[in-house]
């Protein structure tokens, strides 16, 4: 791993290794001391929402942002990449966190993370899994094909929205529910880490300017009333309607209730009883 210093004072090009597929570039705040905050998100549960509101809060309270998972898929990595990754030189304090729609296991390791505030959102994995149908057969972003890994990646995604556009909703969740289930269980341990604020996506979707100040106190930060504004103007998206090729197709709770079967909520419930109650949502 390599570190070098850039001409912005404080902040250091830090390069990691990602196995025999290359390496990837970070900027990280070094003079910063204080703690390292982190923003996780289950993915289709209000994640890249909250990512945005975190990374313009963090800008105004001069904390610099660093989005690891977002820039391993940009250059066409996937998420055991970046798990797999030695990254204790990227995790230091000084600096937030942002992106990570799957827990990040190998950050357990490092210091800033164990003892960093965090924030977690989640969802109702009914949803969840409902919006991911939509999105992986109409509106995910595609990683950047100016690299070789960038571009198998993209081939991949392609792959995977073909798939989805021929393979009825029914069908999709019921094959999908079990890993989404691996994934939200990942992160059980926030639930009951001190460190942590956990957020229900269902309590703050149509409340996102208390969601900005339940955010702000965790992580000690403060953001002028004008700012919030201009922040709520960018990221308070409810559509009129639904269109399913559009990012923010739906945000209404309890939406897998009008798109499936009372059988295959029935077999959904069945499938996923576990983190269902886990979560409170049972």
């Amino acid at each position: 791993m390599q570190v070098e210093t850039t001409a912005e004072a404080g902040l250091a090009t830090v390069t990691v290794a990602v196995g025999t597929k290359g390496s990837l570039d970070f900027q990280i705040n070094q003079a910063d001391q204080r703690d390292a905050c982190f923003c996780l998100g289950v993915r289709k549960s209000g994640s890249t929402m909250l990512h945005k509101m975190v990374q313009f809060l963090a800008r105004k309270n001069n904390v610099h942002s660093v989005d690891i998972a977002g820039n391993f898929f940009k250059n066409g990595f996937v998420v055991s990449d970046w798990v797999a990754a030695d990254l204790s030189n990227v995790v230091q304090p000084g600096n937030v966190y942002v992106g990570f729609r799957s827990f990040p296991t190998n950050f357990n390791q490092y210091d800033a993370f164990r003892t960093g505030r965090k924030i977690f959102m989640f969802r109702d994995p009914r949803d969840a899994l409902v919006s991911q149908y939509f999105s992986d057969a109409y509106s995910h972003s595609l990683p950047s094909k100016e690299t070789e890994t960038g571009a198998k990646a993209s081939e991949a995604f392609l792959k995977k929205r073909e798939d989805a556009l021929a393979t009825d909703i029914e069908t999709y969740v019921l094959k999908h529910a079990r890993p989404f289930e691996n994934t939200l269980m990942a992160f059980a341990p926030m639930l009951d880490d001190p460190t942590c604020l956990t957020l229900r996506y269902e309590d703050y979707i149509f409340q996102k300017k208390r969601l900005i100040n339940k955010i702000l106190q965790h992580f000690g930060w403060q953001c002028a009333p004008g700012h919030i504004e201009t922040l709520m103007k960018t990221i308070d998206s409810v559509p009129d309607a639904e269109d399913k090729k559009r990012f923010v197709r739906r945000v209404i709770p309890g939406d897998h209730r009008n798109k499936l079967t009372p059988e295959t909520i029935r077999k959904l419930n069945n499938q996923m009883r576990e983190v269902l109650h886990v979560f409170d949502y049972y």
